[in-house]
């Protein structure tokens, strides 16, 4: 019988006390949607703040939403600037933000399918908050990642899988689809039966990682060829890929949302999972949200604030 793994610690460092932001950028009451790395190591957060307004369903009541850049200096884990481009109120309701080229996609989760067609879930917006295109990407998103050369990756949970909202014939049947940046679809999962895609991540060379239910396996693909592996976490909703694509970060599965594992690739398995354990200055972090995406990560806080972390090679 294998040993278990003695815990490790995670290493972070603070970025950003959300409050203070708040403070500073006259964003009190605000809520944080989204937030995410993009690939050039800068971190957006997507700042929302509900109207009193109500739309004709809650999927068109409107919200005047903000998007924060701030870019990091991440070896020496500090700040360099931070920005805010107020992107105004808008008539849907977004869950995600994610830097397109010069501007932002603007994405919501969940859309109906009405009697003249189906809601405009995507909107890409320029930095002034002017709304430059819209389309759909269908309902029941789960995550969204926008690769360096544009194309956009959306997985989607069980209803976006089997419809809901008026949906008969889903576009997320598949539960993973590739799209050009203009909206246009040009690869599908035609291999795994996807109820319900947990978690997609990219690695350093901007490889497809993605894990699912039911069958708990974690896939590589680059469109054309797949590597499947095994692991021992059943539910997890998020990981991270080291830079050599041999160690992970998972989130914990079911009932240990708040719980991390390291686990590293031995063949087609990634074996023995050792917990880990998210520290700042010395200090455990209880965390209440993370966005895990290559080998940068990000931990939202119990605290309110926002911290950072690397995992590097050896996955420590």
């Amino acid at each position: 019988m294998n040993k278990s793994l003695k815990a490790k610690n995670l290493p972070l460092f603070s970025i950003i006390d959300l409050d203070q932001l708040r403070r500073e950028n006259h964003l009190e009451g605000t809520e944080v949607t989204d937030f995410f790395t993009a690939r050039d190591g800068k971190v957006y957060l997507l700042m929302e703040q509900p109207s009193e307004t109500q739309g004709k369903d809650w999927l068109s009541t409107p919200s005047t939403y903000a998007a924060v850049e701030i870019q990091l200096d991440w070896a020496e884990q500090r700040v360099l600037e931070t920005t805010l481009f107020p992107l105004g109120l808008l008539n849907f309701q977004f869950h995600y933000l994610r830097p397109a080229g010069d501007h932002f996609l603007l994405l919501g989760a969940r859309c109906a399918y009405r009697e003249n067609g189906p809601d405009q879930n995507a909107w890409i917006v320029s930095r002034d908050g002017t709304v430059l295109s819209r389309y759909c990407l269908g309902d029941g998103i789960q995550d969204c990642v926008v690769k360096k050369d544009g194309t956009i990756i959306t997985s989607y949970f069980d209803e976006g899988v089997f419809g809901n909202y008026g949906w008969d014939e889903p576009l997320g049947a598949c539960g993973l689809i590739a799209w050009t940046s203009e909206g246009t679809p040009f690869w599908k999962n035609e291999k795994y039966s996807i109820y319900d895609c947990y978690a997609i991540s990219l690695d350093e060379e901007e490889n497809l990682w993605f894990y699912y239910y039911d069958e708990f396996r974690l896939v590589r693909t680059n469109f054309k060829e797949d590597s499947v592996f095994e692991l021992p976490i059943e539910g997890s909703g998020a990981f991270s890929v080291a830079p050599a694509g041999n160690a992970f970060l998972f989130q914990g599965g079911y009932q240990q949302r708040d719980k991390f594992y390291f686990l590293t690739s031995h063949g087609d398995r990634l074996g023995q999972k050792q917990k880990a354990i998210p520290t700042c200055d010395g200090n455990q972090v209880a965390v209440e949200q993370c966005s895990l995406l290559r080998s940068r990560m990000l931990f939202l806080g119990k605290d309110g604030v926002l911290y950072g972390g690397i995992l590097r090679i050896d996955g420590q």
